[in-house]
C-alpha cells in the first residue's frame, strides 16, 4: 500500500527521555504486519499485544547478555540474544526478512541508538530498511541520499528541522515506490528513526516511527554528517547486528 502524501508528525509523539546513565535501555520497535505480538526480557514479560508499526516504551536493564522473546497468541515466534553494555540505548526490531519467501521466519535487528547533542536547530534522522523488499534507495525531497541499503540496514543524516518528502524505491530505479512518498516532520535536539516496515507484494507496507530525545549542543551550523551503513561506506563499521532466524 502506497502511503501517499500521509503526513508523520513526530513532534505529537511521545518522546523516551534520556536514559539513566547506570543503565542499559532496550526499546521493542514491531514491524510484523496484521499481528499482535507479546514481548518478555530474560523471561519476564515486558509488553503484551504490541501491534503493528508500535514502538514499546524503553525497559532498563543489566549490563550483559540479554534475552529477547516475541510471542503471538502464546505461541513463541522467536528468540534472541544480544549483549548491551551500561549507558547504552537500543532498537530491538522484528520484521519480515527480505526475500525468503512468503513463509520465511521473521528477522530481529538490533540498532544502537546514538544519543549524541545535535547542534540547535538541527535533528539526527535515521531512516531503515526493515521491510520485505530487496536491496533499495532512500530518496529524501526526489533525491537519493542513499544508494543499495539492504534489508536490515540504516542511513543517519543531522539535517534542520524540518518537512522532507522520504520515499523509498528499489536499486538504482525511480519507481515502483515501494514506500511513499511521505512527509516527514523532524523534530529537533532528537534522534528520529523511521523503520520501513512491511510486504509490498501485500499492500501492507507501513513506517514505525521511534523518537528520542538527545539534547542539543550550542553550535548552529551543522557539525557532522553521516554516510550510513549501506553499499557506498564500506570503509565505515554497522552500527547495527543482524541477527537473523
Amino acid at each position: 500500500m502506497l502511503l501517499g502524501s500521509a503526513a508523520l508528525g513526530l513532534a505529537g509523539l511521545t518522546v523516551a527521555p534520556v536514559q539513566a546513565a547506570d543503565d542499559a535501555k532496550i526499546y521493542v520497535v514491531q514491524g510484523l504486519p496484521g499481528r499482535t505480538v507479546d514481548v518478555a526480557v530474560d523471561g519476564k514479560t515486558v509488553a503484551e499485544d504490541v501491534k503493528t508499526a508500535a514502538v514499546t516504551k524503553g525497559f532498563p536493564v543489566e549490563a550483559g547478555s540479554r534475552k529477547v522473546t516475541f510471542s503471538d497468541d502464546g505461541n513463541v515466534l522467536l528468540e534472541r540474544m544480544f549483549k548491551v553494555t551500561a549507558g547504552s540505548s537500543w532498537d530491538v526490531v522484528v520484521h519480515l526478512p527480505a526475500d525468503a519467501g512468503q513463509d520465511a521466519d521473521p528477522a530481529v535487528t538490533v540498532f544502537r541508538n546514538d544519543l549524541s547533542d545535535v547542534p540547535r536547530g538541527k535533528a539526527s534522522l535515521t531512516v531503515a530498511h526493515t521491510a520485505r523488499v530487496g536491496e533499495a534507495d532512500v530518496r529524501v525531497d526526489d533525491k537519493v541520499l542513499f544508494a543499495n541499503i539492504e534489508n536490515g540496514e540504516s542511513l543517519n543524516l543531522v539535517v534542520p528541522v524540518a518537512t522532507y518528502e522520504v520515499a523509498i524505491v528499489p536499486a538504482g530505479k525511480s519507481s515502483p515506490v515501494v514506500l511513499g512518498p511521505v512527509d516527514l516532520t523532524v523534530q529537533g535536539g532528537a534522534l528520529n528513526r523511521v523503520y520501513a516496515i512491511g510486504d509490498p507484494s501485500k499492500k501492507t507496507m507501513n513506517v514505525a516511527v521511534h523518537v528520542i530525545e538527545t539534547g542539543t549542543s550550542g553550535s548552529e551550523q551543522p557539525s557532522r554528517v553521516d554516510t550510513g551503513t549501506g553499499g557506498q561506506a564500506e570503509r565505515l563499521q554497522r552500527s547495527e547486528t543482524a541477527l537473523w532466524s
